[in-house]
């Protein structure tokens, strides 16, 4: 049985990677004042985590083609408070692609979204190359209803 503080020292230590793991990320957030809720559509995290869940797709998803670039971002909707209490903001942009083509991407930020809840989290589509249609028919899980 653990003595009371060795449990306290692993509870800290726990608390500490998570907190660690998460900055680095650059996705941490406490919106305990409930502003601002998410970031903007053009911030640098997000742009970084829509290449990063294209990265992390199997690679014939896209046939092997990552984002090296996003462009002409723009808001698309900004939801909270509505069906679901956690605020939504989907955006829409322009990804230019290794091979250097360039599709359209759509995607959605959800507050309290990722890892146990304490920061937001990002699901991206490029809707030509969703060709097993994971985001649905034309992206329509990451574009407002």
């Amino acid at each position: 049985m653990l003595r009371l503080p060795t449990a306290a020292l692993i509870c800290s230590a726990v608390l500490a990677s998570l907190t660690v793991s998460a900055m680095a990320e650059n996705r941490v957030y406490f919106s305990h004042n409930r502003d601002p809720r998410l970031p903007e559509c053009t911030s640098e995290s997000v742009q970084s985590a829509v290449a990063g869940t294209l990265a992390r797709a199997q690679i014939s998803y896209a046939d092997g083609r990552t984002i090296t670039a996003i462009d002409r971002i723009t808001e698309v909707a900004y939801r909270e408070n509505g069906i679901s209490p956690l605020a939504r903001r989907y955006c829409r942009g322009t990804a230019t692609l290794t091979d250097g083509t360039s599709r359209t991407v759509h995607y959605r930020l959800e507050e309290h979204a990722g890892f146990v809840g304490v920061r937001w989290n990002v699901e991206a589509c490029l809707s030509p190359l969703d060709k097993w249609h994971v985001y649905g028919a034309y992206c329509s899980t990451v574009r407002p209803r």
